[in-house]
This record gives structure tokens, sequence and C-alpha cells, in this order.
């Protein structure tokens, strides 16, 4: 039996630094009265499709499907500061998900299968996660939206380190 190499594989929306900026003026408020693992400023992002463990075909295939889809530039009002008790993750998100950002995760998620990618089950929920293992937080400051003009998205590899995960963007569309 051949070994294939994989790596671990997403598609996110990759914030450029002037939003991560205002990212993290909002942010940085809360993170500060909460304990817990907070996730890098470079590792921000948010993702459309999580692909785990993909051997080189795969991956292949998977950047063709990318190329395919057809989007639009939109505009991502960052609103909404949360947190998800039963995963322990605070996150920044959006109130509103523009038509165009459901119609690029949909049509990622659809056509990705035919790469043998098998889609959660969840429902699509627009977040970015700040902080991981996060003590509980029950209300929070209300924030100045970031409005953040969305105009690719990327694939990105996630390597596991002793310190966490690093993540570096290998394609963008």
């Amino acid at each position: 039996m051949s070994h294939h190499p994989t790596e671990r594989l997403f598609f996110a929306l990759w914030p450029n630094s002037t939003i991560r900026q205002a990212i993290n003026e909002q942010s940085h408020p809360v993170i500060q009265e909460i304990n817990g693992k907070i996730v890098p400023y470079e590792n921000w992002h948010i993702t459309l499709a999580f692909l785990g463990a993909v051997d080189q075909s795969a991956k292949e295939c998977m950047q063709q499907v990318a190329e395919t889809i057809q989007s639009h530039p939109f505009t991502l009002s960052l609103d909404q500061l949360g947190y998800w008790s039963n995963s322990r993750i605070l996150w920044l998100g959006a109130s509103q998900t523009p038509e165009a950002l459901m119609e690029l995760e949909n049509s990622l998620n659809t056509n990705l299968q035919r790469c043998g990618y098998r889609p959660e089950k969840r429902p699509f929920r627009v977040h970015l996660t700040l902080m991981r293992k996060a003590s509980p937080v029950k209300t929070f400051p209300p924030i100045t939206p970031i409005i953040w003009t969305v105009e690719d998205f990327c694939l990105v590899r996630s390597t596991i380190q002793p310190n966490g995960a690093s993540y570096e963007v290998i394609a963008r569309w």
C-alpha cells in the first residue's frame, strides 16, 4: 500500500492587514477580560469549507473547482461578538450574511463534492474565531461594524505545531 502525503487544507476568506488591525482594535478590550487561548492575529480567517487531510490529486481537483467559481466582490460587515458555550469559542461575526457570500460558500461546498469532499452538516455561520477554550461570556460591548470588501477567497494549508496551528495561504481566486 503506497502512502500518499496529505495536507490539511481549507478554503477561507482571508482579511488584509487593514481589516486585521480593525478587528484587533474592536476585539482587544473583550479578549483582555477573558481567559482562553487567543488565536494569533495572523491566523484570523473565515472558513468557507474545511477540507481536512487531502492528498495531491484531491488538492488538484479542488483547485480546479475553485477556478470555476463565479463570484463578485461583496461587502461584509463584521458587527457582532459572540460566544459558543459548547465549543467554548469567542468569535466575531456578521449579523447579516451577504447573498454573494452564501452563494460562494454554497457553490464551493457543492462543487467540491466531486473531489470526494463531504460538506459539514452544520449550517454555515460567518465567524472568525478570536479565542478557543474561552471562559464563558455573558455580555459583549457594542462594537463598531468593521466593513470588509471581500475580493477573493483562498486555499490555506494548516500545519499543526506544538504551540498551535500555523496557516499559509497557498492560492487565491
